[in-house]
This record gives structure tokens, sequence and C-alpha cells, in this order.
């Protein structure tokens, strides 16, 4: 895909004008083939989406409800407890964990999305339909995010921050006032971590909302302190192949710079012969 000196899309009559449904040269990549005429090229009504979309079961829900709870107990936990034991002494140490923890925790989110993307299919038992059916939905139905409620939205960031989370509490339950004093940097990266792991799909969520959303977020997203909207439509243009952390988006131009993601497609392409993205591609085609 072309772009600007400064990592945005170049301007292409082919894209739509919120580059959620357009499509871009790929180099080598494979193209999608166009949609069967009369049908929808994305959205709701596309096939694929709707297709998809039954597929979110009531056992699901369930692991989403039970993760949203015990996440957010053991955050409040593990907040008032950092508070009780915090000190001016590690003031730069904490700082530092912090932005490490961001920065990590945006790398995470490209890495899954990243994998989740480009490998696997719907098919896959157990984490098919779980974990991988979001992302082929998202791509054909980017605003079916916008219409999730918060515990569908974020109940498996939440369930990825359980253990890190249970282990922080149990420190702070068991451990000595001096062992923690020692460890409360680590400890802040780990919350800090955690907290904007929970975060990232409701920011991911943001990032496609544009109209209603509170003052403070849209500050957020124009001060690039979360995912911006404009920013995270460079993803959306097929075949989203690039651009994939989300929890503020930060390492998107470093990473695209680099040809992190194609090189890594390229490295496991050679060795296993996989097609990266031959899953999404499969839905994307789906007419009836």
């Amino acid at each position: 895909m072309a772009r600007t000196a400064n990592g945005g899309a170049a301007t292409d009559t082919r894209l739509c004008p919120m580059a959620e449904e357009g499509e871009a040269e790929s180099g080598h990549r494979e193209r999608p083939e166009p949609a069967k005429e009369g049908s929808p090229r994305w959205g709701p009504q596309h096939a694929g989406a709707r297709e998809l979309a039954e597929l979110y079961s009531p056992g699901k829900r369930l692991q989403e409800w039970m993760s949203v709870v015990l996440c957010f107990v053991l955050l409040s936990y593990n907040f008032c407890s950092l508070v009780r034991y915090f000190t001016l002494d590690h003031i730069t140490s904490i700082v530092f964990s912090i932005f490490a923890g961001i920065i990590t925790a945006d790398f995470a989110s490209g890495l899954v999305h990243w994998g989740a993307d480009t490998w696997g299919s719907v098919e896959l038992p157990i984490v098919g339909k779980a974990f991988i059916r979001p992302f082929r939905e998202h791509h054909i139905d980017p605003t079916a995010i916008t219409r999730h409620d918060f515990i569908e939205t974020n109940g498996d960031n939440c369930m990825v921050t359980i253990i890190p989370l249970a282990s922080m509490a149990y420190k702070f339950l068991f451990l000595t006032p001096d062992v923690i004093y020692k460890s409360y940097p680590t400890e802040c990266f780990i919350f800090a971590l955690a907290m904007f792991v929970t975060l990232t799909n409701q920011i991911h969520k943001w990032s496609h909302t544009y109209f209603g959303l509170p003052c403070w977020v849209v500050f957020l997203q124009d001060w690039h302190i979360i995912l911006p909207r404009k920013h995270h439509r460079i993803h959306h243009v097929s075949p989203h192949e690039t651009y994939f952390c989300i929890t503020t988006g930060w390492l998107n131009y470093p990473l695209e710079k680099l040809g992190f993601w194609r090189r890594l497609e390229d490295l496991i392409h050679s060795v296993t012969g996989e097609k990266p993205r031959s899953d999404d591609l499969k839905w994307a085609q789906k007419v009836k």
C-alpha cells in the first residue's frame, strides 16, 4: 500500500471516505475478488458478517461476564494497594514503568491483532468461534463493534489480564512491606500493562465511533494518547495488512517502516506454506 512520508495512506480514489471498505495495491499480496453484483461489500447485511454474528453463543457470553467482573475486582484491589504503598522515592521509576507498560500493551495488541487477523480459521476447535470469529466479523462489518455492549467488547481482554492481576493481588496480600517496596516499580509496570490491555478493545471501539463520544475521549484521540480514529482507518484498507496496534497506535509507524509484519509473514509462509489472511479473504467473499 502506498504511504505518505509521515506514514499515512496515500490519496487513492479507490478508498471510501472512512477507509473501511477501500482497496489498495498490496504488492505481491493477493487481492479480494469483486463481490457478487447486488451483494453488500461490507456491513451488517454482508452474508459473512451475518453468519459470523450468529456464532456468538450464550457460553461465550457467560465467559465474558465472568472475566469482566473478576478483572475489575482485581484492578480495583491492586490500584488501592498501589496507592497504599506509594512513596515519592520511586517517582522516576514509576513514570518509566507506566510508560513501558503502555508501550508493551500497544505492541501486544498489535501482535494479537496481527495473529488473529492473519492466521487461523473460524473452524478451529475452541479458539475459532470464541476468539478468531470477532476478527473476521470486524473486517466485513467494521461498525459491528460499535453495536456491542461493554461486556462483549471487553470480555476477552479482561480474561487475558486475570492471571497477572491475580498474581499481583497475591503479592499485596501475603508479601511483607519491605519486599513490596523493592518490587513496587515492577508492580506499576504490570498494573499499567494490565490496565491498557483491558482497555484496548474499548479504545478500539471508540476509534470506530464517529458520533456521541465524550469530550475527554475525543481529546485523548486528538492528542494521540489513545488510538485516533483517522489513524486506525489505515488498517481498514483491504487487505488489512498493516497498522495492527490498537491501544495507542504509537508503534504502528515504526513497525511499518521496519516492514515488521511483512517480514514475519514472509518467514511463516516460507516455513509453513500457509498464506496470510486466506481465511479472512474467504469470509469477505461470502455472498450468501
